[in-house]
This record gives C-alpha cells, structure tokens and sequence, in this order.
C-alpha cells in the first residue's frame, strides 16, 4: 500500500470524498484551459454553440460592430463597415420613417420610369417687357428671358423646361413655349391671340419645373 492510499485511507470516507471532487475540479479545469479561458472574459479557440436565446447587453462600444453583415437565406442583404445597407429584395417598413438626407444621384418610379438625375422647381421672374400685337396673331410671338427665384445657378444646360403662367399674364395672352437658355435662364415665348391690344411694359412671373 502506497503512500497516496495509506492516506485516503486515513482521512475516512467524507475526506476521500472531498479530495476526489477537488481532483475532478483541476482536472476539468485543465481539460477546459487546453483551448478555453474562463475569468471575467470567455475566450474560446472553438466554436461556441447556444441553445436557446441568448442576451447580449453590450456587445461593444457601439453596441454591435461588426465588419460587414450579411443577411438572408443566401447572405446577400449587407451591411458593410461604413453603415451602407444593401437590401437584394423588397424592403418592407411599417411605421414612420425619419430621413437624415433625401439627396440621391439617380430616382425612378416603377420597372419602365424614366431614371432622372435632377429635378428643380420653383418661380422665375421676367424683365419689363411691352407684348407685341399683330394682324396675324398665330405667328406674332414676344420672346422674353425668365430668372429663377433661386438664382441662375439652379438650372443646367440640357435641363428639360415646364412652364405655367400665372395671373400675371393677360387673359388674352397664351404662353406658347418655354426651355431653358445659356447662363441658367428660361425663355418664354408669348403669343398675343389680341389683334388689336397690347399690354404695355410689365413684369410677369411664371412657375416651373425643370429635370434631366
């Protein structure tokens, strides 16, 4: 009989029990360190398996980073590392929603909607300007230059031009054309269907809209 034994032997059956437990305790231990850390942090080399719902109350500073996460049964809605989310499918949102920024480079309504790459609306302001009469009123046009209200910059070349009078225009004058000019300005073309009158020099204004 060895030392080890002489010794369990003499502590009695609840001290061999106690000793026992305390070796299955650092051998589990051991077992455990082999590739995981247990303190205040659980650092594992494995893979770690949950059954059932688990709580994360702060999974960072930022509550939850992460490189980039992937969504869907084929992982193909993301969010990458700068905050962009890529949803391949329809996104459903029930409820209001809050836009930080409704500035976009590109919008179209439906599968077959004209994509538009800017739209601009407000009023333009003419210069005084006498409309012109003739004997034949159908070919007797007055040309006038329109300034936005947001200033010239507000347009482009190539911008497509829609012009509404107001009533600032004659009853008896018809706005005829309307597109925009070099320098940001819209050109307005104004037919006087009065063969007899001819509304001195005035200011006229007009609303628009004017998109690529």
């Amino acid at each position: 009989m060895n030392h080890v034994t002489k010794y369990l032997n003499g502590l009695g059956q609840a001290g061999r029990t106690a000793v026992l437990a305390l070796a299955v305790i650092f051998i589990s231990a051991g077992v455990v360190q082999a590739s995981s850390t247990i303190s205040t942090n659980v650092a594992t080399d494995g893979t770690l398996s949950v059954t059932g719902q688990s709580s994360l109350t702060q999974a960072s500073s930022t509550m939850l980073s992460v490189g980039s996460a992937y969504f869907g049964a084929t992982a193909t809605s993301t969010f990458d590392s700068a905050g962009n989310l890529a949803v391949i499918g329809t996104l459903g949102v029930t409820g209001a929603t809050t836009l930080a920024s409704t500035t976009a480079t590109g919008m179209k309504v439906g599968q077959v909607g004209t994509r538009m790459t800017r739209i601009v609306s407000g009023y333009c302001v003419t210069g005084s300007t006498a409309i012109s009469f003739g004997s034949n009123a159908s070919s007797t046009l007055t040309y006038m230059e329109c300034t936005p209200s947001g200033g010239t910059s507000i347009l482009s070349t190539g911008d497509r031009v829609f012009v509404q009078a107001t009533s600032s225009l004659p009853y008896y004058v018809v706005l005829q054309a309307a597109s925009s000019t070099t320098g940001g300005l819209i050109s307005v073309a104004l037919n006087n269907t009065s063969t007899s009158t001819a509304p001195g020099a005035a200011v006229y204004a007009f609303n628009f809209w004017a998109f690529q």
